[in-house]
């Protein structure tokens, strides 16, 4: 299993990382599975945090997901991870992520983030639902 993004993904989350300092960002990784295992990410969909502790928290705004998944029937894309950063934090899921799992089919994808924005970026699967575990991050020109 892999996560593959281009480098203009990193560069719209890493922007993102940045607007939202000091809170948690957070967005939507929309794409294909390849050997549905593998998954391509050919969008980013950007959304507030609407956590009550941005700083230590975050939570994906339920509007931009229904809208989303409106937009997705009867195409050949789907949602297939999600993406946050950790302020200060490293790139590594905390005992709050998860905690809050719900959709193990979901990659997450967590940046450790400063002022400056990105410092580091990883990718995570959880569907054995026992705890994450790191997956190749694969990024692609463009």
């Amino acid at each position: 299993m892999s996560l593959s993004l281009t480098f203009q993904h990193l560069g719209q989350l890493d922007q993102h990382c940045k607007k939202c300092w000091p809170e948690e960002a957070c967005a939507l990784l929309v794409g294909t599975s390849k050997n549905d295992e593998d998954r391509i990410v050919n969008r980013i969909v950007l959304s507030d945090n609407i956590a009550k502790d941005k700083t230590r928290f975050f939570e994906i705004d339920p509007d931009v997901r229904i809208k989303l998944e409106r937009q997705l029937r009867n195409v050949d894309e789907n949602i297939v991870g999600v993406f946050h950063s950790h302020p200060g934090g490293p790139a590594k899921p905390s005992n709050a992520d998860e905690d809050m799992v719900i959709e193990t089919q979901f990659l997450w994808l967590i940046a450790a983030t400063t002022v400056l924005g990105i410092e580091d970026i990883a990718a995570f699967d959880f569907s054995n639902k026992e705890k994450f575990e790191r997956v190749p991050l694969i990024k692609l020109g463009g």
